[in-house]
């Protein structure tokens, strides 16, 4: 029992330090043979648990949904009393947990809201695991503020994420500040984060400051300076073996290539990340990704021949639609003006009055309700 858990810990420090994932998933797939030889049902569920959130880790996100729901429909090997609740383990908050998170990154929202009502019921909040679904639910509440343009709602819970984990809170806290337009004050709070997470070898967050840390530069039209911060969150992503966010890395050093005027370029590399984006990716991913196909698209047909460059129009239209469905799935009203937006130039190229008129139409009822804040609009991969 105790050489298992060492095993599991063990684990749990190799998925951090970069090691492969089929060497961790061959060393709890012999612990498991073990584990169910002699009926250990809380070890099965630790190592089930453990795996739904390594997949999560390396972003394979359908890989992570199997798990859960794998240890979700196991019926308990052991007898329970009638009238105890059964299952109230630490795993199945973590699983439940993750599902939770999965459901709303696909726009899922009731699907997410009733298994963290189920998470209450089971784990009330003075009980031992209720900071694990307190954590899930405040980071879900903070994406959908933030992807409905309501900051002050987002801001208001950070201080909650903050008190549950200092990290996730500082990062979200520089997350809105960008928003908000605050650069000097968000980039302030990323440097320090940044330097604090590679003391303590967090390098997932790492990754995500990286990222963070070159939008800043984009918005300030220091794109150069973006590019080395980027290869450098590539380089660490690629070495830990963090497959999704290394494809986020790839769609933000494409739209850098765009912005440098070499868009050819761009839908090259394209190709190479938006396949794992489009397979395991939130549904706000899909949606930038395919927008930013549809800018490469168009920005690559200024030297095709005219019979060409129509067929180039025609086809990022018909991305743009698919990234307005993504968009319009998690209510991400900024990201639908923006498309919206951008349709509307391309219709009006292609001579479509009526649909040009329609798109104008709906960006002009987004825009007014959603006021640019100074940035220019599809000057922004995310």
């Amino acid at each position: 029992y105790l050489a298992s858990l060492g095993i599991q810990s063990l684990v749990q420090q190799r998925a951090f330090a970069g090691k492969a994932a089929n060497k961790l998933m061959d060393a709890l797939k012999d612990s498991d043979l073990l584990h169910w030889k002699h009926s250990l049902s809380e070890l099965i569920d630790i190592s089930i648990a453990q795996k739904t959130a390594i997949w999560r880790l390396y972003g394979r996100s359908t890989m992570a949904l199997q798990q859960a729901q794998t240890l979700l429909s196991m019926n308990s090997l052991e007898a329970v009393n009638v009238g105890v609740q059964q299952n109230n383990t630490e795993s199945f908050a973590v699983v439940l947990c993750h599902l939770a998170e999965l459901h709303a990154e696909q726009g899922y929202f009731a699907a997410a809201s009733e298994i963290l009502k189920h998470l209450k019921e089971r784990f009330p909040p003075n009980s031992q695991h209720a900071q694990l679904w307190m954590l899930f639910d405040q980071k879900i509440q903070f994406e959908r503020a933030m992807n409905d343009g309501r900051y002050h709602v987002a801001d208001s819970l950070v201080a909650g994420i903050t008190a549950l984990n200092s990290i996730e809170g500082v990062y979200r806290k520089a997350i809105v500040l960008k928003a908000q337009n605050q650069m000097s004050e968000a980039h302030k709070l990323l440097q320090k984060l940044l330097i604090h997470c590679q003391k303590i070898k967090n390098t997932e967050m790492v990754i995500r400051v990286l990222l963070s840390i070159a939008e800043l530069y984009w918005r300030s039209s220091c794109h150069t300076i973006a590019l080395p911060v980027l290869l450098q969150a590539l380089a660490l992503a690629r070495e830990y073996s963090l497959q999704y966010l290394a494809s986020e890395t790839v769609l933000n050093l494409a739209f850098s290539q765009l912005i440098l005027g070499i868009p050819e370029q761009a839908l090259n590399i394209l190709h190479m990340a938006i396949e794992p984006v489009l397979a395991h990716g939130a549904v706000l991913d899909k949606g930038c990704a395919m927008f930013l196909v549809a800018k490469c698209q168009v920005a690559s047909a200024v030297s095709y021949t005219p019979q060409k460059k129509i067929e180039a129009l025609e086809s990022a239209i018909l991305n743009l639609n698919e990234a307005k469905t993504y968009f319009a799935k998690v209510d991400c009203k900024e990201q639908l003006r923006d498309v919206l937006y951008f349709q509307a130039r391309l219709f009006h190229t292609l001579g479509k009055t009526q649909e040009r008129n329609k798109c104008a139409m709906l960006f002009r009822q987004l825009h007014q309700e959603l006021p640019a804040h100074g940035v220019p609009l599809i000057n922004a991969f995310k």
